[in-house]
């Protein structure tokens, strides 16, 4: 017995839609900054949102351990605090967003890392 699908039956959702979506977030996620940097307020990083298989229009909720500039672009900076900073110290920070378009909604995330190094690397003697 074969089935036969007639011109006026819709496809079911799940066979309409089963491309692999993804969304991924590109960035800073390795920063060096010196004492001095660190000392003279927050440190800020760029990102932004990279898609594959989502259809427009799409909406953007960014999160982070950080001040986000602005919250639903594309693209946003984010300036993350590091209080009393020593050289050595590598600080760790979470910075994720929420994409959705008219189908799925993708939560996606990156540690960023913040190395401090002192104010001058080498001394000439």
């Amino acid at each position: 017995m074969s089935t036969v699908l007639k011109q006026s039956q819709p496809l079911p959702l799940l066979e309409t839609h089963t491309s692999l979506s993804r969304a991924s977030i590109k960035g800073d996620l390795r920063l060096t900054v010196t004492e001095s940097d660190a000392a003279h307020g927050p440190i800020k990083g760029s990102y932004k949102i990279e898609t594959e298989e989502m259809q427009e229009p799409l909406l953007v909720n960014w999160g982070a351990e950080g001040q986000v500039r602005s919250r639903q672009a594309r693209a946003t900076d984010i300036a993350f605090e590091i209080p009393e900073a020593r050289a050595g110290q590598t600080w760790i920070y979470t910075v994720q967003a929420q994409v959705t378009d008219r189908w799925r909604s993708i939560v996606t995330g990156v540690f960023v890392q913040i190395f401090v190094t002192p104010d001058t690397l080498f001394k000439c003697q």
